[in-house]
């Protein structure tokens, strides 16, 4: 007995140990970068990346903000972000309840067709994307960066939303149709308010997903009218190459809003999660 309370303490201890390593880990890029952030590049290059500001300087992030403009390009993240987030919910949320359901010919291929889009990876399309926006006259536009990300993050949020609407009881909606409800009617009072979680933790993902774009914000704008925050940053550091407090700045200033977002919401995304939409 005292042998086996010695290796289940022994493993527990491990496994602490292990966990701990693993937080140091990933967590250390962020403490890096919040130190950089709060000390002069003096003291960077005299000091090291972890030691610790004496005292903080906080003059970086008005740096960056004035002579980077990273005004501008947080406007533009934040109008490409919210209408590409509603387009997405609202595009996902009619061909989930669509093909959860409706009943017809060929659905099944219809929803791999739209699952297709999981499988291959963005650099796949970027050339039949980048002439059809040509041809559209939508490249370096708002509508361009919006149309790709809502296209771009339509099957994922697809197969999430439905993978929920497929748990909602078929008795809550056969009961509404007998009172001769719409589907609209239905979509709205019924579906809509039992997948408040699961949209909750749709948009949160999508929000994230969509700000921290760099590769569509590159591929489908060239000027700071319409250019993102990632598209800043790497802008900024352009023009101050080694400047590692003013990169550090810029960093910590674009993680702000998602972070906003994910802490005022994150009691609905983890119960958006727990209410089965990942299947």
């Amino acid at each position: 007995m005292i042998r086996r309370h010695t290796v289940r303490i022994i493993r527990k201890l491990l496994f602490f140990v292990l966990l701990l390593f693993l937080g140091v880990m990933f967590l250390s890029p962020l403490i890096s970068t919040v130190l950089a952030g709060l000390r002069t590049d003096a003291d960077l290059m005299r000091n090291g990346l972890f030691a610790l500001p004496e005292p903080p300087y906080l003059g970086g992030f008005g740096k960056v903000w004035e002579e980077g403009d990273l005004g501008t390009y947080m406007r533009n993240s934040f109008i490409v972000t919210l209408v590409a987030l509603i387009g997405t919910v609202i595009c996902a949320t009619l061909g989930a309840y669509a093909l959860s359901q409706y009943t017809f010919r060929f659905k099944n291929v219809v929803f791999l067709v739209f699952m297709m889009g999981l499988f291959f990876p963005p650099q796949v399309y970027i050339v039949p994307v980048y002439f059809l926006a040509n041809t559209l006259r939508i490249y370096n536009t708002y509508y361009g960066l919006m149309a790709v990300h809502i296209a771009y993050q339509l099957p994922f949020s697809m197969l999430m939303l439905r993978g929920f609407f497929r748990t909602i009881p078929t008795s809550f909606i056969d009961a509404a149709r007998i009172d001769g409800a719409s589907d609209l009617h239905i979509l709205w009072r019924i579906i809509l308010p039992l997948s408040l979680p699961v949209l909750g933790s749709l948009s949160i993902l999508l929000f994230t997903w969509i700000w921290n774009d760099f590769f569509w914000a590159l591929s489908m704008s060239h000027t700071k009218d319409t250019q993102t925050i990632m598209i800043g940053i790497s802008a900024f550091r352009g023009r101050l190459a080694y400047n590692w407090n003013s990169e550090a700045a810029s960093s910590l200033i674009s993680m702000f809003p998602p972070l906003v977002i994910f802490f005022l919401f994150q009691k609905l995304f983890i119960k958006g999660i727990r209410s089965g939409g990942i299947k």
